[in-house]
């Protein structure tokens, strides 16, 4: 921790010398929350079906739906992107250099942050009280709603909270897919480090740090919470 700190502590130091750009500094950091929070949103709305399902059903489906989830995350960024790229070029020209594909990328890369999440916290649910509301006449889809989501909202939570870190970093996809005239704090930091001035790059890092600091502290309650109520329960 200590190293990377050290080495921003400089960075800062050497932007005092350099003529930074606070206008655009200040769209890369609005277009990195606008992305990072769709991109989020969306990663978690396709990780919520997969999680239930596979936490619910021991069927060769599920374990099938659950490790196809996986395998974006098995791929390098820029991978993905290029893939995309042939996409997007290819099939759905009126998408290629579009929020829209960047968000997909997104998807498939992160869609296991999520997943994994959303997962751990319906198998924590007792499948006694969905059973409960399916007596009293909800069927699976108002059981889901009534029942199962709220009770996994700290995992969902916790998937999105994730998802949203891992999104603001991203760099690779990012450079392919980003639309033109747009920038993230990620390529922006990487485009003026890539011609070492790090004095430009400077709050390009700090900002970026303190997003990802939101969704930490975030997770850091969750996982929190967890604990003491696991230790709750055991007393």
């Amino acid at each position: 921790v200590g190293v990377p700190v050290a080495g921003l502590a400089r960075w800062l130091w050497r932007s005092q010398q350099a003529s930074v750009d606070w206008t655009a500094i200040w769209t890369a950091t609005t277009y990195t929350l606008w992305v990072a929070a769709l991109g989020a949103l969306l990663t978690t709305a396709l990780a919520l079906p997969v999680g239930v399902f596979a936490a619910r059903s021991t069927s060769p489906l599920a374990r099938f739906t659950e490790s196809s989830a996986y395998v974006g995350f098995a791929l390098p960024g820029i991978t993905v992107g290029l893939a995309l790229v042939f996409f997007g070029i290819r099939l759905l020209p009126q998408w290629y250099q579009h929020t829209p594909m960047l968000l997909v990328a997104y998807a498939v890369l992160f869609l296991p942050l999520a997943v994994g999440s959303i997962h751990a916290a319906v198998a924590a649910i007792p499948p006694g009280l969905e059973d409960a509301s399916a007596t009293l006449g909800s069927g699976r889809f108002l059981t889901g709603l009534r029942v199962t989501v709220p009770l996994a909202a700290p995992g969902v939570v916790a998937g999105c909270a994730l998802a949203f870190l891992t999104i603001a970093k991203e760099l690779p996809a990012t450079l392919l897919l980003v639309p033109i005239g747009h920038e993230t704090l990620a390529t922006g930091m990487w485009k003026h480090t890539e011609t070492l001035e790090y004095g430009s790059a400077a709050p390009y890092a700090v900002i970026l740090v303190l997003i990802a600091a939101l969704p930490s502290l975030i997770l850091g309650r969750l996982l929190r919470g967890r604990v003491d109520a696991e230790s709750g329960g055991e007393e």
